[in-house]
């Protein structure tokens, strides 16, 4: 699985490469291959409507990768990137986990409450495919926006919690179920609980400047996952969603 979004990525560049040395030969177009990397942020949505995946705000994590564009007429070109994303978001305070995971006797689907900190962390190798449109502002420097679908495939998955909480039966915390505070530090992997794969739809502005026979772009970059996370829908239906902001360095052929 790992070596499939390597290989697809790979396919696309030498496909790209292909389409540009013929589009070079008649005058008509270039391509750029470049590195880039940057801050993500990002978060998990669309989940509340179950205990267990409700209000989840943002966290940060790391993005990089290779990125291969074939300029086309009309000031636009066709992008493809293979991207790390490290994404998934963080909860605070009281919230819901499994009973059973405290006392087996309890009903399924019984939720107890605590006070403790919560950070879902979902690492993806994706692969975006963005149409994007150049604006020059003079002979060296343009901006551009861009849109398009993306896949994504997860590498792996982990939950880390940590502090300590008297266990509640409601979120009122008017009902304690434990006789004292318990520790929730812990670092559980979570990969057989989420979808290795997730599609969905991503685009952004940017800014890029020639520099020798390169060129230095800057961007910001929205993503929004279609594909709800969780494999099975007693543990929610989150979406990943995250603002991309990366420098990168482009070379021209």
């Amino acid at each position: 699985m790992k070596k499939f979004p390597v290989s697809l990525f790979i396919l696309i560049c030498l496909t790209v490469s292909s389409s540009a040395q013929s589009s070079r030969l008649s005058g008509e177009s270039k391509y750029t291959i470049g590195i880039f990397g940057g801050l993500n942020i990002p978060r998990l949505s669309g989940g509340n409507g179950n205990e267990l995946s409700r209000d989840y705000t943002s966290r940060l994590g790391e993005a990089f990768g290779l990125t291969a564009s074939l300029s086309l007429r009309s000031n636009f070109s066709l992008t493809a990137d293979l991207l790390y994303s490290s994404e998934g978001g963080k909860r605070d305070g009281i919230q819901a986990f499994d009973a059973s995971s405290v006392n087996p006797l309890v009903p399924a689907g019984t939720y107890f409450y605590a006070d403790y900190k919560n950070e879902s962390i979902l690492n993806y190798i994706e692969i975006p495919i963005m149409l994007k449109y150049l604006i020059p502002l003079n002979k060296s420097s343009k901006v551009f926006v861009d849109f398009g679908p993306y896949v994504g495939f997860l590498l792996n998955a982990k939950q880390k919690t940590t502090g300590s909480s008297l266990i509640y039966a409601d979120r009122a915390e008017t009902m304690p179920v434990s006789e004292g505070a318990q520790s929730f530090i812990a670092n559980t992997d979570i990969m057989n609980s989420i979808n290795l794969t997730n599609f969905g739809l991503t685009g952004g502005v940017g800014f890029a400047q020639t520099v020798n026979s390169g060129e230095i772009f800057l961007d910001a970059r929205g993503a929004y996952g279609l594909t709800v996370i969780q494999k099975y829908s007693q543990n929610g239906n989150s979406h990943n969603g995250n603002l991309l902001i990366d420098l990168g360095y482009a070379l021209h052929f």
